[in-house]
């Protein structure tokens, strides 16, 4: 069970931030901030668990699955590899499930690429908006001046986002790390979103659920932050230097600012 504080409503107002109206330009995340990225990830791992096993001959799809958490996590632990992997998603499956096949002592590249492929059409099908949040972001652009839409991937998927379930529209800059070349947690990816805003980085506010991308980096280029935590963990996973806001949702958020 979260904590008292974060029970409820889930949010806590922290007194030395601005209010919805010292707030001119908001930027948001689009992976589990906008869009509900996490509800079918373990569903997909689920089916190609069973995939892998039905095409190999002794193995177990349990077995698989537990190797697939422990690889997963190998793999997204290190910055760089973090960095490389969110610009090409299906390369770094096959990084992860070439690692797992070569727990078992199986070598099959040809499985290795259909598996990838099999997690990202699963993984497609069902991304889906998060609850309520085209009725938030309405009201978001009809109460700040300037909003951007700031997200890290590779160019061509996340942008198939953007256009599939319509969210150009809210923003007035959308903002791609495959599409620009740097991507948050970066300052130059804050500053250049700040640009093309016209926006002051101490007027600005940055909301996201990854914590290093969405709080720690805006900080350090002189933004407000509010960390989504979709967790509930009650307390972030390290220090920040400074005061940010946290809540429970975006919907959360926009209620925050207008009080």
């Amino acid at each position: 069970m979260p904590p008292a504080s974060l029970r409820g409503a889930t949010l806590r107002r922290m007194p030395s931030l601005p209010d919805g109206s010292g707030i001119r330009a908001l930027l948001l995340d689009l992976d589990d901030t906008i869009l509900d990225g996490r509800s079918g990830v373990a569903e997909a791992w689920d089916a190609v668990s069973a995939f892998v096993a039905d095409a190999q001959l002794g193995l177990a799809a349990a077995d698989v699955r537990v190797e697939i958490d422990r690889v997963t996590d190998w793999f997204w632990s290190d910055p760089e590899r973090h960095r490389t992997g969110r610009l090409d998603l299906v390369a770094a499956r096959r990084v992860i499930l070439t690692r797992v096949l070569a727990a078992f002592e199986r070598e099959e590249s040809a499985l290795v690429e259909r598996a990838a492929l099999f997690y990202t059409e699963h993984r497609e099908s069902s991304l889906c908006l998060e609850a309520g949040v085209l009725e938030v972001l309405e009201g978001l652009r009809a109460r700040v001046p300037r909003m951007a839409l700031v997200t890290n991937g590779a160019a061509r998927p996340q942008r198939a986002k953007v256009e599939r379930f319509g969210l150009a529209r809210f923003f007035d800059h959308v903002q791609i790390e495959g599409e620009l070349g740097v991507g948050k947690p970066e300052t130059r990816a804050f500053e250049h979103a700040l640009e093309v805003l016209d926006a002051r980085a101490d007027e600005a506010l940055m909301v996201g659920d990854n914590f290093e991308c969405d709080v720690l980096g805006p900080l350090a280029a002189g933004m407000h932050a509010a960390w989504i935590d979709l967790h509930e963990a009650g307390e972030p996973p390290e220090p920040a230097p400074r005061a940010f806001h946290r809540v429970g949702s975006l919907r959360e958020l926009a209620e925050l600012l207008e009080r």
